[in-house]
């Protein structure tokens, strides 16, 4: 009788590492290039500054980090930067909802869902005004889209 190898189970670590990689690839795809990760290039800045937004609620900035080989510190600075560049810059905000929605398919696909952390300098009430600020952003996105939209500018 032929033994069967037990299944591997991965650990919570281990599927959110191999998510953050699918994450990649397929925003990559959607892009249509390869991000370098070394480039200082603001096409490539606002990519990783893009994808280091929209998977902060799935992981750790190290893990983060990893994936574009940077360490927490850069990914600080990412996030820092997000309101600035939304602001700013209408092709970060394509950007950012790619991401957004790259993230959202792949999570739900693995079956990994956002945690809140809680820390010394985060806590809920931080994580919600976070949250109030980012929703206030779209929602100014969205009002200059209808007012392009109603001008006939496209």
């Amino acid at each position: 009788m032929e033994k069967i190898p037990p299944k591997r189970i991965k650990t919570l670590d281990q599927a959110i590492a191999e998510m953050l990689q699918e994450v990649r690839v397929e925003y990559e795809k959607r892009m249509g290039y390869e991000m370098n990760d070394f480039s200082r290039l603001a096409t490539f800045v606002q990519d990783r500054t893009a994808l280091s937004n929209a998977l902060r609620p799935y992981t750790t900035l190290g893990n983060i980090g990893k994936l574009f080989h940077k360490d927490h510190s850069s990914i600080v600075h990412y996030i820092k930067e997000h309101d600035a560049m939304m602001k700013a810059y209408p092709n970060y905000q394509q950007k950012f909802n790619t991401a957004m929605d790259v993230v959202q398919d792949i999570s739900d696909k693995k079956y990994i869902y956002p945690t809140m952390r809680q820390s010394k300098s985060r806590n809920l009430h931080s994580e919600l005004e976070a949250v109030r600020k980012t929703i206030a952003t779209m929602r100014n996105l969205e009002q200059r889209i209808e007012i392009t939209l109603a001008f006939g500018k496209t």
